[in-house]
């Protein structure tokens, strides 16, 4: 019987499939909101896109609010490139494309007020 049990777990063992760690690896990601001044920004709204190949295909999306300290934690994200974006009210849109390599990383953000628009006519 215990033959059989320890053939069982070598035949389980060798044609298991491989695990691949990279695609297990996960980083947890908090984003920082602050304005020019340094202040947080309070329910700005951060979007992450987690991409995939070089055409950068969006497999997933998370989308949540910054706290009243302008923090954003975000639940843990597999590793690899994600579009990160950042918007408020009365701001500029912020958008970056980042490499999640470490267990934890910390992006600040900061926020500039809208620039002024120029029309020209002919």
């Amino acid at each position: 019987m215990k033959t059989l049990f320890l053939g069982f777990v070598f035949v389980a063992l060798v044609f298991a499939p491989p695990v691949d760690a990279a695609k297990k690896a996960t980083t947890r990601l908090q984003v920082i909101v602050l304005d020019d001044d340094g202040d947080p920004v309070p329910r700005a709204s951060v979007i992450v896109r987690t991409v995939k190949g070089k055409r950068n295909k969006v497999t997933d999306t998370l989308q949540l609010k910054t706290s009243e300290q302008g923090t954003a934690p975000l639940p843990p994200i597999r590793q690899g490139s994600i579009l990160l974006q950042v918007h408020a009210s009365g701001y500029q849109t912020y958008g970056e494309t980042l490499e999640l390599t470490k267990a934890e990383q910390i992006v600040n953000v900061t926020l500039l007020p809208p620039q002024d628009q120029v029309t020209i006519t002919r």
